[in-house]
């Protein structure tokens, strides 16, 4: 959620949110009443995303390890950050690696 609000408050641009939990992109997807445990936590993605045009999609963990590394770092941390313009030096080789495959159209 801050990343998307931070991406609202820095760009006009449309946010592409991927993430690599097809159960999260399911319950975010989703149109019907949310009634686990994570319902508020759904609400307000659902309600940031409304705030500009956006969508969410899921793609598989292989092939974004940048993802999953961040997302592994804030569990183990306890906290998120945020870098802007740079990020530490491992992440941009992650970062790197994950772009090398990519086909550009």
């Amino acid at each position: 959620m801050e990343g998307f609000s931070l991406a609202i408050q820095r760009s006009d641009l449309t946010i592409v949110v991927e993430m690599d939990s097809m159960q999260a992109v399911s319950m975010i997807s989703c149109v019907g009443v949310d009634r686990s445990m994570y319902a508020p936590i759904v609400q307000e993605i659902k309600y940031l995303m409304g705030l500009r045009q956006s969508c969410i999609v899921h793609i598989s963990r292989t092939p974004n390890k940048a993802s999953h590394c961040l997302a592994v770092f804030a569990r183990d941390q306890g906290r998120t950050m945020t870098w802007l313009r740079a990020g530490p030096v491992s992440m941009l080789e992650i970062v790197a690696d994950d772009c090398k495959d990519i086909l550009i159209e």
